[in-house]
């Protein structure tokens, strides 16, 4: 089956990457979603990308509430890192090394580490080890289901620096705690953060006196969250998520995978509800990021004066 492809040129500077971000359903079946994941690289080979981003657990599927654990347990390590090496190699010895085409996969799957298991974001590139620890990434903040799988990360960030710029990298539910992406973009100076994730779509808010309801709570945040990280931190915001329904639990994935500006704005989402592959050539992530800042840089202000707020200097007035 072939997927639908949108293509979008940002701009006629061929010296700057173009990017696949893919927008795809995560089966928990593994072989179906690295049969998947090669068909797409091979897309990204066609197209002359430089760079594809994969769904958070990619390989294995999204966790699911279940009474027996260990049926769970049970995907995570038919899919963890370690027991698809042979299928990374492939991959790996696919990539060009000359500068042009393909050179990096950007993915997320689950690790073991001393007897425990992670959420883990790794890099394949042709002249990496992608099992070297200061290339992976540990997922800090769990949700409370993924507790029961999985063990919290420290807080060391990844940032791997390459001749486009500087990328960072969050894990879904990190998209909530704003500080993650503060430092990296005010301490670590990074040109983009990439989150690639399983967010779902499902949650009712309702103001009933005003009117006011959706059922897809969720969904508005993670679009407001991909917005509002690239306008306070003036970064570029790449968020690739999964799409669709959970096999199991039911559960309805956002999809919504984008590339947002270091404005804010939206330059390009896909299908809420359907796999797409999307294309973005000549992303200048380097070359943006001046324009933005040359017009309004509040970076300056943001040293100038938050740092210098002192807690202390706080003042709460009861009034009566």
């Amino acid at each position: 089956m072939g997927f639908r492809l949108v293509e979008r040129v940002f701009s006629h500077k061929e010296d700057c990457p173009s990017i696949l971000l893919a927008n795809i359903n995560v089966s928990i079946d593994v072989k179906r979603n690295l049969d998947k994941m090669e068909r797409i690289i091979q897309v990204a080979h066609d197209k002359d990308v430089n760079i594809v981003i994969f769904p958070e657990l990619s390989v294995t599927g999204y966790v699911w509430d279940t009474i027996n654990e260990n049926d769970v347990f049970e995907k995570l390590q038919e899919g963890e890192n370690s027991r698809i090496i042979s299928w990374i190699e492939n991959i790996r010895d696919s990539l060009r090394g000359d500068g042009k085409g393909l050179q990096y996969i950007f993915y997320n799957n689950v690790r073991e580490k001393e007897g425990s298991l992670f959420n883990s974001t790794f890099i394949i590139h042709k002249d990496m080890d992608h099992q070297e620890e200061g290339l992976i990434y540990d997922k800090i903040f769990l949700t409370p289901l993924e507790q029961r799988f999985f063990k919290q990360g420290s807080d060391k960030r990844l940032i791997i620096d390459t001749h486009w710029g500087r990328f960072g990298f969050l894990i879904c539910y990190d998209l909530v705690f704003v500080e993650m992406a503060r430092k990296y973009a005010f301490v670590d100076e990074v040109d983009a953060i990439i989150t690639m994730a399983d967010w779902r779509s499902e949650a009712i808010r309702e103001y009933s006196h005003m009117n006011v309801r959706t059922d897809h709570y969720y969904g508005y945040l993670w679009d407001l969250m991909n917005s509002s990280k690239s306008a306070y931190n003036q970064i570029w915001s790449l968020g690739v998520n999964n799409v669709g329904r959970h096999e199991i639990s039911q559960d309805y994935f956002w999809g919504g995978s984008g590339v947002w500006a270091p404005s804010g704005m939206k330059l390009l989402q896909a299908s809420n509800i359907n796999e797409e592959l999307l294309i973005v050539y000549n992303l200048d992530f380097r070359g943006q990021r001046l324009v933005e800042k040359d017009d309004f840089n509040y970076r300056i202000d943001f040293h100038r004066l938050y740092n210098k707020i002192d807690d202390a200097d706080t003042h709460t007035q009861y009034l009566p």
